[in-house]
């Protein structure tokens, strides 16, 4: 009787100790998630999504005066964006696009709000692209990027352009360097053949 409890004690203490070492050895953090892509307005951006790999490109983003059979509470925003299967079958999702304000307030695209300038909701097979428009409604700080998320994780962000700095004109009145080596002195008048006597 004694050598039964002793190995139930065993046992227990066995299955105690792979327990707590299952909990110690858990992660209490996952991974956070990669940092997104971040490029320019207007190139492609690409993500794996099931099966498949999409080439998200997102341009022209503006306001709209587009007629929508939608009525926003703020302003009508829009981008065209172009959905390309670059991998595989890839099913436009989008859904998942938002416009994005410098002050980090997110527009979700209207996605329900069937439209004949949007992206047909069909699936695109490897090498086929969709191409349409995606609108917004913003109701605060007008936007300056878009996003392609899952999840609450930004996969793609795109940017505006930086301002190129402008260039240093000539100043007005010709005052360019001389060709002369640097000297403003006027060249020097042509000899005279000498005066006949």
């Amino acid at each position: 009787m004694k050598s039964i409890s002793t190995a139930l004690a065993a046992g227990a203490l066995a299955a105690a100790g792979a327990l707590t070492t299952g909990i110690a050895g858990a992660d209490p953090d996952p991974a956070p998630a990669p940092a997104p892509a971040t490029q320019p307005i207007g190139t492609q951006g690409t993500v794996p999504e099931g099966p498949g790999v999409h080439g998200w490109t997102v341009s022209d983003l503006r306001p709209s005066s587009d007629a929508i059979p939608y009525q926003p509470r703020g302003a009508l925003w829009e981008a065209t964006a172009t959905d390309e299967a670059i991998q595989g079958a890839v099913f436009p999702i989008v859904a998942n696009l938002s416009a994005r304000s410098a002050s980090g307030q997110n527009y979700q695209a209207l996605f329900t709000v069937p439209t004949a300038q949007g992206i047909a909701p069909a699936a695109l097979t490897q090498g086929q692209k969709a191409s349409g428009k995606v609108y917004f409604d913003v109701t605060g700080d007008a936007p300056n990027s878009m996003v392609y998320q899952t999840g609450g994780n930004d996969l793609i962000r795109w940017v505006a352009p930086a301002p190129q700095a402008p260039q240093p004109q000539a100043p007005a009145g010709g005052s360019q360097i001389p060709a002369n080596g640097g000297s403003n002195r006027a060249p020097a008048a042509p000899a005279r053949p000498p005066a006949s006597r």
